[in-house]
């Protein structure tokens, strides 16, 4: 069977065999792609995956995308793992195969660079589905981002502002976990890593000879580290929404729901508002209630969380009325915070004058609301914002605590 354009094959075991020849509508004018890519292969065998991964440590660079479902999940479900190597691209499909140890040696392998665009949800999904801390980053959105100043550039704007070529979205929101995949769906899922190799070329290039190009770097390595850290990390009751309200008692009860709802929304795999949301918990913790017609009352708590959970509430809140109730220092309204607009600001323009020596955007390195939570948690000696770790604060933290004297109350 003979294809003139670039082919859907699957691997098979001690050979290739080709199932299907299908057109992945590249267009006859795409020369740079029809150069770049050949074939198409469709990896479901445990053994041949093995095989091109020992391949892949040799390579310098690969082009890394993935595809996957989150909508009601705590975990995103891997569905699909696309790798270019520069001369074919390869669709793993992790319904069918699982990650070898050779695939993950490669993944982290710092020394092989791998390219992916806006890749926090990609690290991730590989983390919890493949146990697989990614190294040797190189996220083509943060390189973009230090080089233009844009701060979330798309890989369909981006593909076509370097390389002049436009690339569909379309299949974005279909169903990657349904099988089987279409020609569509697999035509897509290619040309997400077709043009990374050379985007990766030309932003390195571009950074090659900049000061803050180590920053660059930087922020990489800690996307490797921070995706996987966030999964593993317990969320901060206190940084829930409208929990300035509550009294130091009854933050008490607060927090004991709270890890409740942690703990069941990884166990069952749910979003945590799919269980109950914020507010939710406050009110439950303002009312106290001990029968289902109270939680009734409750706003835009769903039937079904009412009909899940009550027991879990009525138990937690019964035992912590029989409890010996301990006082939790309350959690400031932000409107009520003496001097945090003044502290804001003067951060804002110190951020702004060190971004400028540093030649890079200053809302790249602190946004406007990360610089806003930093000042609250100054003046609270409370948690600071997740941005506020490694090169950001090596860089500024000087700066800040000598700028913080100013409005701290001795």
């Amino acid at each position: 069977m003979n294809c003139q354009n670039p082919t859907l094959v699957k691997y098979s075991e001690g050979s290739l065999e080709i199932k299907l020849c299908d057109e992945i509508e590249i267009s006859q004018t795409d020369h740079s792609a029809s150069q770049l890519i050949k074939q198409v292969f469709v990896i479901e065998d445990f053994d041949e995956l093995d095989k091109l991964a020992n391949s892949w440590l040799k390579k310098k660079c690969l082009a890394i995308d993935t595809e996957f479902e989150r909508r009601t999940t705590f975990y995103a479900k891997l569905a699909l793992v696309q790798v270019y190597d520069g001369e074919a691209i390869y669709l793993i499909d992790p319904l069918e195969v699982d990650c070898p140890d050779s695939l993950r040696e490669v993944l982290e392998n710092p020394k092989i660079s791998k390219i992916l665009h806006s890749s926090k949800e990609d690290l991730e999904v590989l983390y919890t589905s493949w146990n697989c801390q990614l190294a040797g980053l190189f996220d083509t959105q943060v390189a973009y981002r230090f080089i233009n100043n844009e701060l979330s550039i798309g890989y369909a704007k981006l593909v076509e502002e370097l390389t002049g070529h436009l690339v569909s979205k379309q299949q974005t929101k279909s169903d990657w976990i349904k099988r089987p995949l279409s020609n569509e769906q697999l035509s897509y899922a290619a040309r997400d890593v077709l043009y990374l190799i050379d985007i990766y070329k030309l932003l390195k290039e571009q950074l090659s000879d900049k000061d803050y190009r180590h920053y660059f770097q930087a922020e990489c390595d800690e996307y490797c580290v921070n995706g996987p850290c966030k999964i593993d990390t317990p969320a901060d009751f206190r940084d829930a929404k409208d929990v300035w309200q509550l009294n130091e008692t009854d933050l008490g009860l607060f927090k004991l729901l709270f890890n409740w709802r942690e703990k069941k929304a990884k166990t069952d795999d749910k979003t945590r508002n799919h269980i109950i949301h914020d507010q939710g918990l406050v009110h439950l913790t303002k009312m106290k209630p001990n029968s289902t017609n109270q939680l009734k009352v409750i706003q835009d708590l769903h039937p079904r969380s009412i009909r899940l959970y009550a027991d879990d509430w009525f138990d937690i809140i019964s035992k912590w009325k029989s409890s010996r109730q301990q006082s939790i220092a309350t959690v400031p309204n932000p409107r009520d915070v003496h001097q945090l607009k003044a502290l804001s600001t003067a951060l804002e323009s110190m951020v702004k004058s060190v971004a400028k020596v540093n030649q890079v955007s200053h809302t790249l390195l602190l946004s406007k609301r990360s610089i806003r939570k930093l000042a609250f948690s100054i003046l609270t000696d409370s948690q600071p914002p997740s941005q506020w770790s490694g090169w950001r604060k090596a860089l500024l933290e000087e700066s800040v605590k000598q700028k913080a004297k100013q409005f701290i109350v001795q």
